[in-house]
């Protein structure tokens, strides 16, 4: 102790000449934070607001919104429709998984965690690409193993593709706070004589109704907001997002769009703040003790019906998981000779013939984006947590918006603001790595906000009383411990940036383009089996980075112990 007392006071009198230039330098990279926030974040959502009042004059008018109302009232009250439904079915399915993986040990739950995280980690169009292979017209089941002729380009195609691609996300999170639970009321209805199926029915699902409820809302706004599964397979079905999509890329009708999307931007807003209530009283459940048991202790199988109907529904899920998943690997390798399958690889030399710069212009920017976005949500994290910052309460609401903001929302909204000087940057990579960086700045936040609660106060003082500064508590202190929250951003913002669609496709550059929307022409185009190997071609990409950083990860908190 003495030792480092009088490391950190050598320190202290080398650092002295320099505090006023720590202190500027401090102040300097706070309003840097802080002002990118309100520039990529706060301005875009201003721009979408203002113009959507606009003619293409520049004058004031409400024309747009009478529109919309008028031309557009079908395609927004189809979008409540499949909203609702694909909240409903996505719920009931996600809890089942929930429920499942919860009290899942041993292989069973490694092997079940490793299809959501393939799931997870799969591009936005995979599940419409399946969808059609499986139960088209000539789908693999309907009709090569039932005998079935019909069209699958309906609103109730949409719903089924939508809740189901949902789920993965939604079950992770209410797993989570199913492992969080206080083991003590669990044992205390056990030892009042409560069934299993009492236990669950009055203790587990009460206990994680806030949760259901964040689950419910999340997935009526992803609804509200998937432009690509109504695209690819509504048919003549169409939603407000849809319609976005064709009114921007088809007519580039900037007014319009905007007033289009002020009717998915104002619920979504509202539901932020909702969304901010129900997360608090969800903290509240899971911060409640710390003696929490690792696996849920109610055994579905004795939960009475309500328990068989979980394993029953949650079966079906991995079932299709299991179909989507070998169709989209296996498309990509047969042809159809004869009325009978062979393995082929004249897709593979197919796609060896396109251009792949795009799948390596993801990677890159994947890369940037996931580098530039891990620093900048643990730098922000920390002012967040750790200082005193004017307007912290703003600032994080802020930050936290994009994450309910639809894609095209937050797609258009960079059309509108970066398409002038001073900043005009429109058909730069840069524009699309921002973009990326702070859609996915929630999520990365969250996870750097939750490892700084893990690291004491006390630490960070006792550098400050011994001489060091704020930023020797950072080095010394902060980014230790902030190592694996580094991985854990660094994985989900590749993840993510190697899959995003929605916000980033007003703003891809036809010079540009990203694998993701090559993928989204292909199906769009009918070249199922080139979509299946580009699409198995980023799965493969994100998976291998994610255990390469594992990897290293592993390695180094070896040498670390060693």
């Amino acid at each position: 102790m003495d030792r480092l007392s009088n490391n950190y006071r050598k320190g202290a009198s080398f650092d002295a000449p320099f505090r006023a230039a720590s202190l500027l330098a401090d102040r300097a990279l706070l309003a840097v934070l802080l002002g990118s926030i309100c520039v990529f974040v706060l301005w875009p959502m201003v721009c979408i607001a203002l113009r959507s009042f606009q003619d293409s004059g520049g004058g004031f008018t409400l024309d747009q919104y009478r529109t919309v109302w008028s031309s557009y009232g079908r395609s927004l009250g189809n979008s409540l429709f499949v909203g609702a439904l694909t909240a409903f079915f996505c719920t009931v399915l996600s809890v089942a998984v929930a429920l499942v993986l919860a009290t899942s040990r041993g292989w069973a739950r490694a092997l079940l965690m490793g299809v959501l995280l393939i799931t997870m980690v799969s591009p936005p169009f995979v599940s419409s690409l399946a969808y059609i292979q499986l139960y088209g017209r000539r789908g693999w089941i309907t009709y090569r193993l039932l005998g079935l002729r019909w069209s699958p380009y309906n609103q109730w195609g949409v719903i089924w593709m939508q809740s189901i691609s949902f789920v993965p996300l939604n079950a992770m999170f209410l797993q989570g706070i199913l492992s969080k639970l206080d083991a003590g009321s669990i044992q205390a209805a056990r030892d009042l004589g409560a069934s299993p199926a009492c236990i669950l029915r009055d203790v587990v699902l009460p206990l994680i109704r806030p949760g259901i409820l964040v689950s419910l809302l999340l997935t009526f706004i992803r609804s509200m907001a998937d432009f690509g599964t109504p695209t690819i397979i509504g048919g003549r079905f169409n939603t407000i997002a849809s319609d976005i999509y064709l009114k921007l890329i088809g007519y580039s009708d900037l007014e319009m769009s905007a007033a289009m999307n002020m009717f998915l931007m104002a619920p979504s807003i509202a539901a932020f703040f909702l969304y901010r209530r129900l997360m608090r009283h969800c903290s509240a459940i899971t911060a409640a003790r710390q003696d929490r048991q690792t696996a849920l202790e109610v055994p579905l199988r004795r939960c009475g019906g309500m328990g068989l109907l979980a394993i029953l529904v949650s079966g079906l899920f991995f079932l299709m998981m299991a179909l989507q998943y070998a169709c989209i690997f296996l498309t990509g390798f047969l042809k159809v000779s004869k009325g009978a399958y062979a393995f082929t690889l004249q897709y593979w030399e197919q796609l060896m013939k396109y251009n792949l710069t795009s799948l390596w212009r993801s990677v890159g920017y994947a890369l940037t984006v996931s580098l530039a976005g891990t620093l900048f949500a643990m730098l922000f994290a920390y002012y967040m947590e750790r200082r005193q910052v004017a307007g912290r309460s703003f600032f994080d609401c802020l930050v936290t918006l994009p994450y309910m903001l639809p894609g095209t929302c937050f797609g258009i909204g960079y059309v509108l603001a970066f398409n002038a000087p001073p900043l005009r940057l429109t058909g730069t990579a840069v524009i699309v790595m921002a973009n990326m960086l702070f859609k996915q700045l929630p999520t990365a936040t969250k996870l750097c906000s939750a490892a700084l609660t893990q690291i004491p106060v006390s630490q960070e003082r006792a550098v400050r009383d011994l001489g060091g500064g704020h930023w020797s508590g950072l080095r010394d202190v902060i980014l230790p411990g902030l190592r694996p929250a580094f991985l854990s951003c660094f994985v989900y913002n590749f993840s993510s940036s190697m899959t995003t669609a929605g916000a980033v496709i007003f703003l891809i550059d036809p010079g540009r383009q990203l694998a993701v929307f090559r993928l989204f022409d292909a199906v769009y185009q009918g070249e199922y089996a080139i979509a299946s190997l580009i699409a198995t071609c980023i799965i493969a990409i994100v998976l291998a980075v994610e255990a390469l950083a594992y990897l290293i990860t592993m390695k180094a908190g070896s040498r670390h112990v060693s």
